[in-house]
């Protein structure tokens, strides 16, 4: 009977998978229940427009400011996965749901419960480490649906007490809206547009001009813009910002589709049920990264880069609008959330008699989206392979030459988004004597900050992968990390707990640098320390001592293997 109601089940979820925006909204309905017992608002949707990534869930905030919610398994299963991390998702389990094919994710959790909390306990004294992440087998961890899990928390990288919840393709490990799965909130008002941007565009998708137009107030969902726009450009790409809110929250939450028509003509739509990992960073080829660096606004494009293939984007063509001298080009944009709820504006294009100069400023070579080219500079080399970029660039490299000190190459501009990681190797200006473990390849930020991407030598150039565009140098990482007490004291009380602040001279970034480590111990046994880089906060539980006089070590070690060491007596009385 168990495997004739599987192949029930599994048949049904094949059946829909491919059609995921199914009318009825549910994928499998009424199979799972909600991770909490109340009736939840959500701070997050789901592939929410975030600056490096969609958001892979939604967050679900607490049935109160101090309440204390339980977490609990929204189906059968067992758990597959314990991640207990100073930042990302903080506290979180992963729960195998083998009847159905999909795996729940629950993130930034205060505490897990009970048996769970207990072998997170022994796994991270074996490990020696606060930071874990094992995969029980099978059989550990079963799982019941209603069972608790936890409860709420704000660990890991959270700004604010909530679950990030997700439920995740078993097999493909892709994101699926939660909403398929029943698990939306009331939401009885259609999305809104902000402002609307018409982009002119040059033959690479450069811009022309950016005009910007604040939306109108909407009349039965619809706004009809009664003056054409006049584009002085050929080609036109527009630029949305527009922003969702469910019932009884005040929170700005992300569109769920768009659909734009050009003279009645599907030319751009989208629905967002799904993501990839993989695809993941391409949100920054989704919006106009150049105003998002910039001025810090988020303006989704409803035209779509040569190297833009995210997979839920509309197979229906690119998005650019070509402009005729003696016709306007109507154009319809339909925004939606997930209960259909929805908003239109009307608008007209009018290509101007007079059109824009191409200003094209002088660069040094174009860089083709689609080929592998290697480009070098004096003691640099910017390897680009095929697919790094979203758009053919005209593409810059100066090299900056301080006498004594090590080159600053500028490699191209910030404001251009990449979409997979640049190889960058550079040699260094100077001999290096006895410091070639410590050598680093530096990003220069404003101000003269320094952020550490690490390296790996490959015949005489220190290499290292980059996620985007600035001013880059050879360097070295010599100084140890900070340990710097917060309430430490030598004599103790009924204190349940000592705090330490954890600083190193550098950020870190990029797949080459590792993050800042530590341990800690008490009279040479290893403490489990909660350790937050969001803050930066290392706490040292003391609460289970008995009486009597310790000797506390702690040791914290960045990326280069420079070690700092807190040492100190202290009495428990």
């Amino acid at each position: 009977m168990l495997k004739l109601r599987n192949s029930i089940v599994l048949s049904y979820i094949f059946f829909f998978h491919g059609a995921l925006s199914a009318q009825s909204g549910q994928l499998i309905p009424n199979y799972f229940r909600s991770p909490v017992d109340f009736t939840y608002n959500i701070s997050g949707n789901f592939c929410e427009l975030r600056e490096t990534h969609f958001h892979a869930g939604i967050d679900i905030k607490p049935s109160t400011s101090g309440s204390k919610d339980k977490i609990y398994s929204i189906g059968d299963g067992y758990i597959s996965r314990i991640r207990v991390s100073a930042g990302g998702f903080g506290r979180a389990i992963y729960i195998d749901h083998p009847d159905v094919g999909y795996t729940s994710v629950y993130a930034h959790m205060d505490i897990f419960y009970d048996n769970i909390e207990n072998q997170v306990k022994k796994y991270q004294m074996a490990q020696e480490s606060f930071e874990v992440d094992f995969l029980p087998e099978q059989d550990v961890f079963p799982i019941k649906k209603g069972d608790v899990i936890g409860i709420m928390g704000n660990t890991g990288f959270s700004f604010g007490k909530h679950l990030h919840f997700e439920i995740r393709d078993t097999k493909t490990e892709k994101p699926i809206n939660p909403f398929l799965f029943g698990m939306d909130v009331s939401d009885t008002s259609a999305p809104s547009f902000i402002s609307l941007a018409v982009h002119g565009l040059d033959s690479e998708l450069y811009k022309i001009c950016d005009i910007r137009i604040p939306a109108e107030t909407a009349e039965n969902g619809i706004i009809k813009m009664v003056d054409p726009i006049l584009v002085p450009a050929q080609s036109v790409g527009i630029a949305i910002h527009a922003i969702d809110k469910s019932d009884n929250s005040h929170n700005k939450l992300g569109i769920y589709g768009l659909h734009m028509y050009v003279d009645d003509t599907l030319k751009y739509s989208y629905h967002l049920d799904k993501v990839s990992f993989d695809q993941t960073r391409q949100i920054i080829g989704f919006y106009d990264y150049e105003v998002k660096k910039e001025e810090n606004k988020t303006y989704a494009l409803c035209y779509k880069y040569p190297g833009n293939n995210l997979e839920f984007l509309n197979k229906t063509g690119s998005g650019i609008i070509e402009m005729y001298t003696a016709k306007d080009r109507n154009v319809r944009i339909e925004i939606e959330d997930f209960r259909r709820n929805k908003k239109t504006i009307h608008f007209l294009l009018r290509r101007s008699e007079i059109l824009s100069e191409v200003n094209v400023k002088s660069f040094q070579k174009l860089i083709p989206v689609h080929e592998d080219i290697t480009i070098h500079e004096k003691n640099l080399f910017v390897n680009f392979k095929e697919n790094s970029l979203f758009r053919n660039i005209r593409f810059n490299l100066t090299a900056n030459t301080v006498e004594g000190k090590e080159t600053q190459y500028d490699i191209h501009e910030g404001q251009e988004p990449v979409k997979s990681p640049i190889e960058i190797g550079i040699k260094p200006d100077h001999p290096i004597i006895d410091k070639k473990d410590k050598a680093v390849i530096l990003m220069i930020n404003g101000k003269n900050r320094k952020v550490n991407y690490g390296g790996r030598w490959n015949d005489g150039f220190l290499t290292t992968k980059i996620r985007e565009f600035g001013t880059f140098s050879f360097g070295y990482d010599t100084l140890a990390p900070d340990i710097r007490s917060i309430d430490f004291v030598s004599k103790v009380g009924k204190r349940n707990k000592f705090r330490f602040k954890l600083n190193d001279n550098m950020s870190v970034r990029g797949d080459y640098a590792s993050q800042l480590t530590y341990k800690v111990w008490i009279n040479d046994i290893f403490i489990i320390s909660p350790y937050s880089t969001k803050t930066g906060i290392l706490e040292v539980p003391i609460g289970d001592l008995f009486s009597g006089t310790y000797q506390l070590r702690i040791e914290a070690r960045d990326h280069s293997d420079n070690l700092a060491i807190f040492s100190a007596p202290f009495f428990k009385k």
